[in-house]
């Protein structure tokens, strides 16, 4: 069989001719090859579609960057507050107060809130009584 039926006939009759002569007529999908000039029209459009992905990208890749900036301190947060909430309360530096029972030979340090922070042993600088001591007593003088 021919390549090409009617080749000797122009394209615009050629496929009337061909649905007269034909023992049957099926629907069949198939590629269709191009001519220069459509060859030429596509390689164009395929190079205006590069030029719109490459833009959208460099689009993409600004958005990207500005979005990440707004959620790195964001990040940094959620992980300052996970270790709050593990720790069971945030870390602060405050002056705290100093009491020391040369008595019962212990020191405690407490909060500006009155809550005891530490409790230890007293050290040996520390069995020098003041004169806060001194003045202070146990609290359980009847003055």
């Amino acid at each position: 069989m021919q390549d090409v039926l009617f080749a000797d006939m122009p394209i615009s009759e050629r496929e009337q001719h061909l649905r007269d002569n034909a023992d049957q007529i099926v629907e069949k999908s198939y590629t269709r090859k191009f001519e220069q000039e459509e060859i030429n029209k596509r390689r164009a459009e395929l190079a205006n579609v590069s030029i719109q992905i490459r833009e959208l990208e460099d689009e993409l890749a600004e958005v990207r960057t500005n979005i990440k900036g707004q959620i790195k301190p964001l990040q940094e947060q959620v992980g300052k507050i996970l270790d709050e909430l593990k720790a069971g309360g945030e870390w602060v530096k405050r002056d705290c107060y100093k009491f020391v029972d040369p008595e019962e030979g212990r020191t405690a340090i407490y909060s500006p809130d009155g809550y005891k922070i530490e409790e230890r042993h007293i050290t040996p600088e520390e069995r020098q009584r003041t004169m806060f001591q001194q003045m202070r007593g146990t609290g359980t003088d009847n003055v």
